[in-house]
């Protein structure tokens, strides 16, 4: 290996890494402020991460325009007309927020490690919804994986040694926004040939967000409180600013090393960073946060992870898949590597469509994660 391949590879890694901790820290820190003693008001904590992204975002734009190809450079220029607004930014932005208002309010009521195991099953709502905008076509290798899925998703929700039917409820209603936000993404993108870069999209998207949340907010405070999404005072706000602007500053973080994990990585590599990273959340949740898991959800977790990297593979090589889901599986562990999607080579360009886990999904990507609880 060349000195040059040798320090691109550690670069990578070192990017990887990055993307793995702030995601992961992102979450944890979420879950932290999330507390009965601390700053449990998830409409404005979300709402500060969506103002501060937007801001952070405007500021990189004026120092540096090249970071954002969507708008500036000739050959990948978007136009951010009033269709893309209306027909696709603001409903993004809508869904976008309800589910980060449920996913951050659902943590108060479960745990951390219990959360992200409901996530992965986001998978099934993705291709349900997918289905019926014709975004997916119907095969039996989907539909066995799907239902094994489903099964390891239970093994993880029966296992919860504290279970809450008022966060499951919650979450569960976050994961619907969620997966219909993904769904309209890719729709957007499909039908109208849009293909904003990360940062370009946190530009675009998370001003509506904070006009969305900021109109939430007004109805808790003004016209209709809500039990499981309260509101705090000023005095909340001035005692924790401190904490809530580091909070911020890690959402916007995440953001920066997505899009340079995008740019360094590949769609295969993109994906298992994906999986180490729910990996990570979960794990935090037992050492960080003195959170409990039974055998049976650690059993059903890892057989999701395992079931969402091959529903991966599917989505990467259908052809290898044709004859079954152990035929491609044994296809791609004896066959060559086809083409530039080498499991093995670790320097193809990352087209930047897929996110994850949108990338297991199959389904044109989430290009902007800021204030996002996953």
């Amino acid at each position: 290996m060349s000195s040059e391949a040798f320090a691109g590879m550690w670069v990578l890694l070192a990017v990887c890494a990055l993307y793995i901790t702030t995601s992961a820290g992102m979450i944890a820190f979420n879950k932290y402020l999330m507390h009965e003693g601390r700053f449990p008001y998830a409409t404005t904590m979300v709402l500060i991460h969506s103002g501060f992204s937007a801001f952070c975002a405007l500021m990189l734009f004026l120092i540096k325009p090249s970071l954002f190809p969507s708008l500036t450079d000739p050959d990948q220029k978007v136009s951010i007309d009033r269709s893309l607004i209306l027909h696709g930014a603001l409903p993004i932005a809508f869904l976008f927020s309800i589910q980060l208002v449920l996913s951050n309010t659902a943590y108060l009521h479960s745990s951390l490690a219990f959360l992200q195991m409901m996530k992965e099953s986001n998978l099934v709502l993705v291709y349900v919804f997918s289905l019926i905008a014709a975004l997916e076509t119907f095969g039996w290798n989907k539909i066995l994986l799907i239902a094994m899925i489903i099964f390891a998703t239970m093994l993880t929700i029966h296992g919860e040694l504290n279970f809450s039917w008022t966060g499951f409820v919650i979450q569960g209603s976050g994961q619907l926004f969620e997966s219909a936000k993904i769904v309209m993404q890719a729709v957007l993108l499909s039908s109208a040939g849009h293909k904003l870069d990360v940062l370009t999209y946190v530009i675009v998207v998370m001003p509506l967000c904070f006009c969305v949340l900021g109109a939430i907010l007004f109805a808790l405070v003004y016209v209709h409180p809500l039990e499981n999404l309260r509101t705090p005072e000023w005095k909340d706000i001035v005692a924790w600013w401190p904490v809530l602007l580091a909070n911020a500053t890690v959402a916007f973080a995440l953001n920066l090393s997505i899009a340079l994990f995008m740019k360094k990585s590949s769609a295969v590599g993109f994906i298992l960073a994906g999986i180490a990273k729910d990996a990570a959340i979960v794990l935090s949740g037992v050492l960080a946060l003195s959170e409990s898991i039974s055998l049976q959800q650690l059993f059903g977790f890892t057989l999701q992870l395992g079931l969402i990297w091959v529903w991966s593979l599917m989505k990467m090589f259908p052809n290898k898949f044709d004859g079954g889901i152990l035929s491609g599986l044994m296809k791609l562990a004896f066959e060559p590597a086809v083409e530039s999607k080498s499991l093995l080579n670790p320097s193809v360009a990352f087209d930047g469509d897929s996110e994850s886990p949108e990338a297991r999904y199959g389904t044109a990507g989430d290009q902007g994660k800021a204030c996002r609880p996953d």
